[in-house]
């Protein structure tokens, strides 16, 4: 018996799944763990924005750089009434780090169990997030409007769905990417 199911006999559920599943199927693990702890990080993320964008509004933040980014970003914001752009705004981008570098360790200690250069790795995965939310700032609005052409759909399905799709086609590029560029596994497994 090799030695990965014997340790699978051992510990937690997790580590027994782990060890078990991952024995069988190891690349399709890796890729499940991957988007759980993607939704993992989901819920840190959205605490961020809920305490952010209201402590934002307490202090009545209001300015915005005249700079492309943050102008880029105003176009796609969307307030609710009584909050600023400003702080929609910078709560997205301070959520937004968070569930970012929540899911980097994440991935990098119980997804991929990277050793690599931890600069490397993060200089490599911040250009990554960078182009990603920049994608998203294009992919996102196009995806709505194919999806708000099916006029059987109502606007709260319309809504759903283009999120759900414009979360769902980032992981084309984002789980290659740190599983064979930013999180690698250097040292080969005795």
């Amino acid at each position: 018996m090799s030695e990965t199911i014997k340790t699978a006999k051992k510990g937690n559920w997790w580590t027994r799944l782990d060890a078990s599943f991952s024995a069988k199927h190891p690349e399709i693990w890796k890729i499940i763990k991957f988007f759980i702890m993607g939704g993992i990080s989901n819920v840190p993320e959205l605490g961020t924005q809920l305490c952010a964008v209201y402590v934002l509004r307490a202090l009545n933040v209001t300015f915005l750089p005249n700079f492309f980014f943050f102008n880029f970003m105003a176009d796609h914001a969307t307030p609710r009434e009584g909050f600023s752009l400003a702080s929609v705004v910078y709560a997205y981008m301070i959520s937004t780090a968070v569930g970012y570098t929540v899911a980097f360790i994440l991935n990098r200690k119980a997804t991929f169990h990277a050793d690599s250069n931890v600069a490397l790795s993060t200089f490599l995965y911040i250009l990554m997030v960078i182009f990603t939310i920049a994608a998203n700032g294009v992919i996102g609005p196009a995806i709505e409007g194919a999806v708000g052409k099916l006029t059987f759909l109502s606007v709260v399905l319309v809504q759903v769905i283009s999120k759900l799709l414009a979360m769902i086609v980032p992981g084309l590029w984002t789980y290659p990417l740190n599983r064979f560029v930013i999180h690698r596994h250097k040292t080969p497994k005795a």
